[in-house]
């Protein structure tokens, strides 16, 4: 069973979107399962490369669907998903330098990152997306 479960709350009404989402919470899950095996530290690297490369593509869609139904946010928006690809792209740099990421600290930080994100930043989009035939 999931640690970390999708709902409705955290739907963006916008199909593709909630099923990328979801997607997420999976990569985040099967830390979160790894680490209940006594196993994190052995699937951080492939974690963290899971998010950069899905996350890479998770953001250029949802920005492409933005930009189709301009939207007045999308620069603020834009500058989120810079940070956060910023961020993974320290903890992929660190671990290929050599370094260890403590699989709870990499959890804790997507999870919150991924929960703020959705309910706040992405739910902003919703209602404009919608109304401009997006869903």
């Amino acid at each position: 069973m999931a640690i970390f479960a999708w709902n409705e709350s955290y739907s963006v009404r916008v199909r593709p979107m909630d099923e990328q989402h979801k997607k997420l919470f999976d990569i985040i899950n099967e830390l979160a399962e790894a680490m209940k095996k006594g196993k994190g530290d052995g699937v951080v690297r492939d974690t963290v490369e899971q998010l950069a490369v899905y996350t890479r593509t998770h953001f250029l869609q949802e920005e492409a669907l933005m930009r189709k139904a301009a939207y007045p946010g999308l620069a603020a928006h834009q500058e989120q998903h810079r940070k956060l690809m910023a961020d993974v792209e320290q903890y992929k740099r660190a671990l290929e330098e050599g370094h260890s990421a403590s699989p709870v600290t990499l959890l804790n930080f997507v999870r919150q990152w991924l929960v703020h994100h959705i309910r706040e930043s992405d739910k902003a989009y919703s209602d404009h997306l919608n109304a401009n035939g997006v869903q």
